[in-house]
């Protein structure tokens, strides 16, 4: 009986982190969508797309470059910061790391409908 309840609460407890994850996942989408739009009104369309594929590239060649480096997140986000403002001078902090998160959003959209990194599941016995 005991278990039972042990294992009832467990459920509600990560029915309820669920739905947490899923409303903050929408937050910070919003958040993202409107702070990319009021960049590209700032910069233009063209400047933010010319951006957005220079920072795509730098993110790719700082992961390459740290790919065998366990927990080296910050020596890579200050190598991109690095490379990205000598690519585009007078780009501010915030718009860096916008366009860092906007990467790194777009690249784990991908990971995530390949479902690379899903769980994987025992078969059934």
């Amino acid at each position: 009986m005991e278990n039972q309840v042990i294992s009832i609460f467990v459920q509600a407890v990560l029915v309820i982190l669920g739905a947490l994850v899923s409303y903050l996942t929408t937050v910070a989408v919003s958040y993202l969508s409107k702070k990319k739009e009021a960049l590209i009104k700032q910069m233009g369309a063209d400047q933010y797309n010319i951006t957005y594929n220079i920072a795509k590239s730098i993110f790719f060649a700082v992961e390459q470059q740290f790919k065998s480096m366990p927990k080296s997140g910050q020596q890579k986000a200050d190598m991109f910061n690095k490379m990205l403002l000598n690519k585009v001078p007078g780009l501010t902090q915030d718009e860096i790391d916008h366009f860092r998160e906007a990467v790194v959003g777009e690249i784990n959209l991908q990971l995530s409908k390949t479902g690379l990194l899903a769980p994987v599941s025992s078969p059934k016995q």
